[in-house]
């Protein structure tokens, strides 16, 4: 998913205090309901008054210059204008701030306190040196150099050629190691299969750490692409052995995966990790409705199903038309869906003074985004129905964003219409969509568990790649 701030407006009393001083670090968390966000202001004096940084640490976001400090008696004020936020609160001591976040229509509470340094999270599957395999930092184009990708590529010390995997990640733009509530899952697996004899190379996606390239028209088949440059530059390598080039993706990544098969053939293997069989507008549905599922009556949450997989399904169906002309079906899919209703069902949903306006613009508007349409409109069939290679699909019992056997089936289904003999798939009990151990087993979760990364898929993985490539002819 994309990674973005949230935000809203504070009214201020009128009672004048002392002027306060925000200076040094200040940190909270924004509760989005589904996740938790931690924002951390730097603020210092300066002879003009004050200037400040923002992080996002969980979003791997760091250093985001803020426009304007504003401190005014018991209120301090802070807007960026790159983030497009802004953050109004009021000191309720020197300690300790309460207020409101705001960006891009979102309206958040944000209490902050005043700390001595920004608060770390523990992480000990993050690979620490010194390291016992070679570690190459490299930069490559893609053929008509519009894309420019930095990575990294481990290799053992000894031996070779060996087998390479292209690590490639899930939605929204990450860093090479998938950086997730610093969480590196993409270096704990590069750091564990390179000691096993595989060749990793793991890459910043377009606009993040080395990479540059355009993000705004991109799908997941121009991803796909990138894959295709990484997988140039290792055939020039002469660590590597041509003929076991293989990938990794993990959720997106592992919709990608096909995509590059069908681009090239030549792929030795692919590993699934929580990668989607079913087109998204299938895994939305389950997203965007089983959130409300506890907190509706059934009638109310059937009524809500119905209208999400009709807008899901009209966006599906007609992704090649324009998007006004999309609007307008999915404007004519509400007025259609609210006139067969009654209050009974409309209030719970917030849907009675509703137009259909308003959620083709604030519901369906949003959906139009390059990526997100083609993701939305896309039937993975089509490439994973073509893959003859070797095939491992993994996936997590307890995943709420990939759902394991919808997924799994899928994908198992497709391969064997392909005549695939090789084909593996399991699901871990008790995992997430990051492969980790989970108790409440949210999104907000991920953040807050030590595990990065189960060992046990590490050595499925393993195993499997010793037996099916590296051991192979």
């Amino acid at each position: 998913m994309n990674k973005i701030f949230f935000c809203t407006l504070l009214f201020f009393c009128s009672k004048i205090y002392a002027q306060n001083d925000p200076t040094g670090i200040w940190e909270g968390k924004l509760n989005t309901g589904s996740i938790s966000i931690r924002i951390v202001f730097h603020i210092d004096k300066t002879d003009v008054g004050y200037k400040a940084i923002m992080d996002s640490p969980d979003q791997n976001a760091k250093g985001i210059p803020c426009s304007n400090v504003i401190v005014n008696n018991d209120s301090l004020i802070i807007e960026s204008k790159l983030a497009g936020s802004i953050y109004k609160s009021q000191f309720e001591n020197n300690e300790s701030l309460k207020g409101i976040f705001s960006q891009r229509g979102y309206n958040i509470p944000l209490n902050l306190k005043h700390v001595l340094k920004e608060t770390g999270l523990n992480r000990p599957q993050t690979p620490k040196p010194p390291f016992n395999y070679i570690i190459d930092s490299v930069e490559y184009d893609n053929a008509d150099k519009t894309v420019h990708l930095g990575a990294t590529l481990t290799y053992p010390k000894t031996g070779g050629p060996f087998a390479v995997a292209v690590m490639i990640t899930g939605s929204g733009l990450q860093d090479r190691d998938e950086n997730i509530f610093e969480h590196k899952p993409f270096a704990v697996i590069a750091d564990y299969l390179t000691k096993n004899g595989i060749a990793i190379l793991r890459v910043d996606d377009r606009t993040k750490g080395k990479s540059k390239g355009d993000v705004i028209h991109a799908t997941s088949a121009d991803y796909a692409n990138d894959v295709m440059a990484s997988i140039q530059y290792l055939l020039t390598r002469k660590e590597i052995n041509k003929n076991k080039i293989g990938v990794i993706g993990h959720s997106e990544g592992g919709f990608i995966a096909p995509i590059v098969y069908s681009k090239w053939n030549q792929l030795a293997f692919i590993i699934s990790l929580a990668g989607t069989g079913v087109s998204g507008a299938e895994i939305l549905l389950k997203q965007q409705t089983d959130v409300l599922k506890p907190l509706v009556s059934n009638s109310a949450f059937d009524a809500f199903y119905s209208l999400t997989k009709q807008t899901l399904q009209t966006i599906h169906d007609h992704s090649n038309e324009t998007d006004s002309l999309i609007l307008e079906k999915a404007k004519k899919v509400f007025a259609d869906w609210k006139s067969a209703l009654p209050d009974s069902i409309l209030i719970p949903l917030n849907a009675k003074s509703a137009t259909p306006e308003l959620y083709a613009n604030a519901q369906v508007k949003p959906e139009l985004q390059t990526w997100l349409k083609y993701f939305i409109a896309t039937e993975p069939n089509q490439f994973w129905s073509k893959v003859r290679c070797p095939v491992l699909a993994l996936n997590g019992e307890k995943d709420i964003q990939v759902y394991a056997e919808q997924n799994t089936t899928a994908i198992a289904a497709s391969l064997k219409k392909a005549g695939n003999k090789n084909v593996t798939v399991k699901i871990f009990p008790g995992l997430n969509h990051l492969f980790q151990h989970c108790t409440k087993c949210t999104v907000n979760e991920y953040g807050e568990l030590e595990e990065t990364f189960s060992l046990e898929v590490l050595d499925v993985m393993g195993q499997w790649l010793t037996k099916n490539i590296i051991q192979s002819k």
